[in-house]
C-alpha cells in the first residue's frame, strides 16, 4: 500500500519506530508539566516558583548542552537514547510514589524537573542526530515536520491523558502515566537500528577529552554563518513566543477564571494545533516553499500569542489556542530541518545540542523571568509584549539580513533556467 506524502517517511522502519518514541516520550514530558506546574501553584500560589520548576527543566540544556553534544558524537546515539528514556521513566516513577506518601514538596517537584531536563536534553538531541542516519537527505524535511507533530503535538495527548487523571485523582496519577510513558517509549528506542559511525578515539570518557570537541564544533558553526542566523532566530522564538508556560495557571485563574481541567484542556489544544500544523504542511517539498513557510509561522507565532492574551473566555482561547500550538510547531521544525541540512556528520551531535540549548535556554530564562515578574506585569500584557517584540524582530532581521531573505527568494541557478527557457 503506497503511503501518503504526508506520512512519506514513516515508510523507513526505522524511523518509525523513533518516531513513536518520541511520541510517548514527548507525552510525559507534557503530562508532567502540566502535573508538575499545578501541583506548585496549588502547593506555594506562587506563579514564581512555577517559572523556576520550568526553568529547572529547561536550563540544564545550557549547562550540559555543550558536553552532551560531545558525547552524541562519539557514542552510540541509540544507547545514549535509551538510556535518557529509561532514566525519565524511573525519576518520574520514583516522584509518582514520593507523592503517594505525601512526602514531595515544590522543592521536590523542581528537584525531579532538573534531572528530568538533564534526561531530556540528551533525549532531543539524540533524536535530532539520529534522524539523518535513519532516512534519505531528500526526506528530510518530512521527517523533522512528522518529528515536529509530535515533538511539539505531543502535548494534545499528554494533556488529553493527563487533564481527567489531573482533576479526578490527582497530580501523582498523572506522574504513574508519565513513568508508563517513558518506559514504553524506551523500549521503541531498543529497536532502533542504526548505521552511525561515532567519532570516538577510544571507549574511554575523560573530561580533558570533552572540551577540544566543543570548541571545534563552536569554530566550525563561526565558520557556517548560516546556522549562527538559524541560532538567531530560534533563540528569539523561544524567548518571546514559547516561554509563557510558567504564566498560564495565573492567566487561567485570573482572567478566564477557570482552574485545573481549563488549563490542561488549553494544553491539550496547543497541542493538536501543532500535529494539525505540522502534518498539513511535512509535503511541502520546494525550498523557497518551505522558506517563505518558514517567515509566514515566525510573524504568526507571535501574533497568536498577542491574540491569546486578548482572549477572556476559555472557549476563544481554545480557538487561539490551535493556532498558537500550529504556528509555533511548524517554525520550530523547519528551523531544525535548516540547521540538520547544513550541518556534516561529524558535527550534527554538537550543532543539534547548540540548537536544543538555544531553544531550552531561552525558553528556561524567559519562563523564569516572566513568572517572577507577574505580579508586576499581568500575563496578559506580557504575552502581548513579548509576542508583538518577536513579531517587531523579524522584521527587522529581514531589513538587514540577506540570508534571511534567501530563504524565500529564488536562486540565482532558478532564474538563469527560466532565462534559458524563455531564450
Amino acid at each position: 500500500m503506497k503511503i501518503p506524502k504526508t506520512f512519506a517517511s514513516l515508510g523507513f522502519r526505522n524511523y518509525r519506530f523513533l518516531w513513536f518514541s518520541t511520541a510517548l516520550a514527548n507525552s510525559g514530558q507534557y503530562a508532567f508539566t502540566v502535573a508538575a506546574s499545578w501541583l506548585i501553584f496549588s502547593l506555594s500560589n506562587s506563579t514564581a516558583l512555577v517559572g523556576a520548576a520550568v526553568f529547572a527543566t529547561m536550563i540544564p540544556g545550557v549547562l550540559f548542552g555543550p558536553i552532551i553534544g560531545v558525547l552524541v558524537d562519539r557514542f552510540d546515539r541509540r544507547r545514549l537514547l535509551s538510556i535518557a528514556l529509561f532514566f525519565n521513566a524511573c525519576n518520574t516513577g520514583c516522584l509518582a510514589l514520593l507523592g503517594s506518601m505525601g512526602a514531595v514538596a515544590p522543592g521536590g517537584v523542581i528537584a525531579s524537573a532538573f534531572f528530568l531536563g538533564i534526561s531530556f536534553n540528551l533525549q532531543m538531541t539524540c533524536t535530532n542526530a539520529i534522524m539523518p542516519d535513519l532516512i534519505p537527505k531528500t526526506a528530510l524535511f518530512n521527517a523533522t515536520a512528522l518529528q515536529g507533530s509530535v515533538q511539539h503535538g505531543a502535548g494534545f495527548l499528554g494533556s488529553a491523558l493527563a487533564s481527567p487523571l489531573l482533576v479526578l485523582v490527582g497530580p501523582f496519577a498523572v506522574f504513574s502515566l508519565c513513568f508508563l510513558l517513558y518506559a514504553a517509549a524506551g523500549m521503541q528506542s531498543l529497536r532502533i537500528q542504526t548505521n552511525q559511525t561515532p567519532h570516538a578515539q577510544s571507549g574511554t570518557l575523560r573530561i580533558s577529552s570533552l572540551f577540544r570537541p566543543v570548541i571545534e564544533g563552536i569554530v566550525y558553526m563561526r565558520k557556517t554563518p548560516i546556522l549562527a542566523l538559524l541560532m538567531v532566530m530560534v533563540g528569539l522564538h523561544c524567548l518571546l513566543t514559547m516561554a509563557y508556560t510558567s504564566l498560564l495557571p495565573q492567566f487561567i485563574r485570573d482572567d478566564l477564571t477557570a482552574d485545573s481541567g481549563i488549563y490542561g484542556t488549553l494544553m491539550m489544544f496547543i497541542g493538536l494545533g501543532a500535529i494539525v500544523g505540522n502534518l498539513s504542511t511535512a509535503s511541502i517539498s520546494t525550498p523557497r516553499g518551505q522558506g517563505i513557510l518558514y517567515i509566514v509561522m515566525a510573524i504568526a507565532s507571535g501574533l497568536s500569542l498577542v491574540a491569546l492574551g486578548l482572549t477572556h473566555t476559555p472557549l476563544f482561547a481554545f480557538i487561539v489556542g490551535l493556532t498558537v500550538g500550529g504556528s509555533q510547531a511548524v517554525f520550530m521544525a523547519i528551523n531544525l530541518s535548516f540547521v540538520l541540512q547544513r550541518a556534516s556528520d561529524e558535527y550534527r551531535g554538537r550543532v543539534a545540542s547548540v540548537n536544543f540549548i538555544t531553544a531550552s535556554g531561552a525558553m528556561a530564562v524567559g519562563n523564569f523571568l516572566y513568572g517572577s515578574l507577574s505580579q508586576t506585569i499581568p500575563p496578559k500584557i506580557n504575552m502581548f509584549i513579548t509576542g508583538g517584540s518577536f513579531v517587531v524582530a523579524v522584521i527587522v532581521l529581514l531589513l538587514i539580513s540577506p540570508t534571511l531573505r534567501s530563504f524565500y527568494q529564488k536562486s540565482v541557478l532558478a532564474k538563469k533556467k527560466q532565462v534559458s527557457s524563455a531564450v
